[in-house]
């Protein structure tokens, strides 16, 4: 799919730039690599992945609210990075991977997640944070 697609299907929309909403939405994520450096500790590695992904979605959707984009689709937020910020293209990626590993742990029927796996979302989690605060600081 492509941004133009997004925007024209409504799954993304305008609005007015929102920095306040792009701060909360940087804590959010933060709270959620917490919930998931908890689970890992009580070898809930399922949970760890899905926590680790709405980190990673939750960080990634900073960037919409500070540029006035409103989201309707999961599946959009790593087309319009990539698109509009082609130096976030391997972020978007991971986003994008960790998107459909998200959705194989929630509806998937033999889905199953090692330690390995757990640890890698949750790294994966902290540098996406990490990247995108700075993204967003030096692009204020």
């Amino acid at each position: 799919m492509k941004m133009a697609e997004c925007f024209r299907n409504g799954l993304l929309k305008m609005t007015s730039p929102d920095m306040e909403n792009a701060l909360r939405s940087l804590e959010l994520s933060r709270s959620n690599i917490e919930d998931a450096i908890e689970n890992m500790s009580i070898h809930r590695y399922r949970v760890v992945a899905i926590s680790s992904y709405s980190s990673m979605f939750h960080a990634a959707r900073a960037i919409l609210f500070r540029d006035g984009i409103k989201e309707r689709s999961h599946e959009c937020i790593p087309v319009y990075l990539k698109e509009k910020y082609p130096e976030l293209e391997t972020l978007s990626n991971i986003l994008d991977s960790y998107r459909r590993f998200r959705h194989d742990a929630i509806y998937g029927l033999d889905f199953a997640i090692d330690e390995k796996e757990a640890k890698a979302a949750l790294n994966s989690a902290k540098e996406i944070l990490e990247k995108i605060k700075f993204f967003i600081i030096e692009r204020k």
